[in-house]
């Protein structure tokens, strides 16, 4: 009959700990990504058609939120409905959704939530930045696919 042994310290998952925005920028600076702090507090992670924001909404979750760098105008709006749609309907994430401004400036939107009640351990931090990210520029990837001329103007990073 083979023998277990017991696992060592070492091999034992680490406890999930609470998050802050300190966490968040080690979890960044480990994943070799770029990112800043803005003028709200919240860590900026700059990609090719988005930068995605991490928002804690106090310490009940920890947000990934990305706006597309392009704009439209409201004569783009049903299409840009087809695309979130279709997004929110045929994958599992980020949410899509869109956001009009005064003066008809519209503006697609990528979400990813994670609750914090029970902390996160780094692996789950990891883990979620980076598919929470991957996930929000694919979603921009394919909005510039689907429009790939200027639908009004574009925003750098």
């Amino acid at each position: 009959m083979p023998q277990f042994e017991p696992a060592s310290a070492a091999d034992a998952p680490a406890a999930p700990a609470p998050v802050d925005v300190d966490r968040v920028m080690d979890c960044v600076r480990r994943l070799g990504l770029r990112f800043f702090l803005d003028d709200e507090g919240d860590v900026g992670i700059p990609w090719r058609y988005v930068t995605v924001h991490a928002i804690f909404q106090g310490d009940r979750a920890l947000q990934l939120r990305g706006v597309w760098h392009r704009i439209a105008d409201t004569e783009h709006l049903a299409e840009l409905r087809r695309l979130v749609e279709d997004w929110n309907a045929t994958r599992i994430g980020p949410k899509a959704y869109l956001t009009i401004a005064d003066g008809g400036v519209v503006r697609l939107h990528g979400e990813v939530t994670y609750p914090l009640g029970a902390g996160m351990t780094d692996a789950q931090l990891e883990d979620f930045i980076f598919t929470g990210c991957r996930l929000i520029v694919a979603l921009m990837r394919e909005a510039e696919d689907v429009f790939p001329d200027p639908i009004r103007g574009r925003l750098e990073p």
